[in-house]
């Protein structure tokens, strides 16, 4: 077992069981409930994969079809009558880079796990139950395409993209999810839902020992199937697809998308770039940055901005509600062309997000969320947050902005 020193004083417990799955616990008096989760490192980045000798090419969305059937409680109605029971909620979700099975209760938390250990560690994935799931899945992905921002989201995407994973919706397309087969599916479970390929995170009011005691008890019975296999990743070219995009739909006010595709960089580790680059946008962009009294005195009140690393490039995107686009992509244009940022600035942005990880620990829902990203995006616990965030100094900030290449773009519009 091994101690880790989080935020605030904080302490996660890590343990790394026999058959090579890992647990972090984070037991806590500040509430009464308990929050339980599994998960593997396999979403729909896995587009391609070599297991052995041979090279498998993934179907689109097979990630988030294959959550859908092994959390499947519609199959077993005494296991959904005891959650019922219990007053416990289960959900599950896929994302790029991995799948979540969650449990949320305040009683009988061995039993909460049982159940949820059962669904995702015994799936039995049969073909009549993936070809009544189709019509289901399929009923979801058109609900998701109603949504104007989730289609300028994913027009975005495919304009800036053109082989990466992030072209492609996580629920798949419409093909995939008619084509997968309950063949594959058995295959990706055999090969990702590995122990090594997989973790559990129980965060709330429980017993350390009786906790792991009953996860290690109950592990004795899942097998150590070796690490998974090797996911191939496709090889993405410098230059966008579209550089400007226009989607007809009947909407009230126009939505807008700019996004900017640059190479990753590389000057820090992944994690602290992350964290300046942040830092450096929400000084402009966020509701008290430079831009945003000028996009309110515009009328653009509805917008926002968001950052993504795709394979070798980092994607910073802006969106908005208005239908005057020009004048959105102008102003944006105009900060990111001369960014400025002070040592008070920088000093009051990281106050800010050093106060975000501290009351981040108030809600265990938004600690087990910490701990499933950062171990699925860095495949560790990221320790020394704090000390990282107060460390960041004006000359790294500046350093990273000089690093920016602003001139690879995509614009989307969704308008009528």
């Amino acid at each position: 077992m091994k101690k880790v020193k989080y935020n605030n004083g904080e302490e996660i417990l890590i343990y790394t069981l026999e058959n090579g799955i890992k647990v972090y616990l984070y037991p806590t008096k500040k509430t009464k409930n308990f929050y339980i989760t599994v998960s593997t490192h396999f979403g729909s980045e896995v587009m391609k994969y070599k297991s052995g000798d041979k090279v498998y090419d993934v179907t689109l969305g097979s990630a988030h079809f294959l959550e859908h059937r092994v959390m499947d409680f519609t199959k077993n109605k005494e296991a959904m009558e005891k959650i019922n029971e219990y007053g416990s909620l289960v959900n599950a979700y896929t994302t790029y880079n991995g799948t979540n099975f969650n449990i949320f209760g305040n009683t009988n938390i061995e039993e909460n796990m049982h159940l949820l250990f059962d669904r995702v560690f015994k799936a039995n994935i049969k073909s009549e139950d993936v070809e009544s799931e189709r019509g289901i899945i399929l009923e979801e992905y058109n609900m998701y395409f109603d949504d104007p921002y989730f289609i300028l989201y994913n027009n975005l995407y495919e304009s800036l993209f053109e082989s990466s994973y992030i072209k492609y919706p996580v629920i798949g397309t419409p093909e995939g999810i008619k084509t997968v087969s309950a063949s594959e599916l058995n295959r990706l479970y055999k090969d990702f839902y590995k122990p090594r390929n997989m973790f559990i995170v129980v965060c709330g009011n429980f017993e350390e020992g009786k906790v792991i005691d009953y996860i290690e008890e109950y592990m004795k019975g899942v097998k150590d199937t070796g690490k998974p296999p090797k996911v191939i990743k496709v090889k993405e070219k410098m230059s966008v697809v579209n550089t400007y995009k226009e989607v007809n739909l009947d909407v009230f006010e126009s939505k807008v998308a700019v996004g900017y595709k640059m190479p990753t960089i590389v000057k820090y580790d992944d994690y602290k770039t992350r964290i300046i680059t942040t830092l450096i946008m929400s000084n402009l962009f966020s509701s008290t940055g430079d831009a945003e009294e000028e996009l309110q005195l515009e009328g653009i009140n509805r917008n926002s901005f968001g950052l993504w690393k795709a394979d070798d490039y980092l994607l910073i995107y802006f969106k908005a509600s208005t239908n005057d686009s020009e004048k959105f992509i102008n102003i944006i244009e105009k900060y990111l062309s001369n960014i400025k940022i002070t040592k008070s600035d920088l000093e009051r942005k990281k106050r800010g997000l050093l106060a975000s990880l501290i009351l981040g620990f108030e809600d265990i829902c938004e600690v087990e969320d910490k701990i499933t990203s950062e171990v699925l995006t860095f495949n560790k616990l990221l320790e020394g947050q704090e000390e990282l965030v107060k460390s960041i100094t004006l000359e790294e900030v500046k350093e990273v902005i000089k690093a920016f290449d602003f001139s690879n773009r995509s614009v989307v519009k969704v308008c009528k």
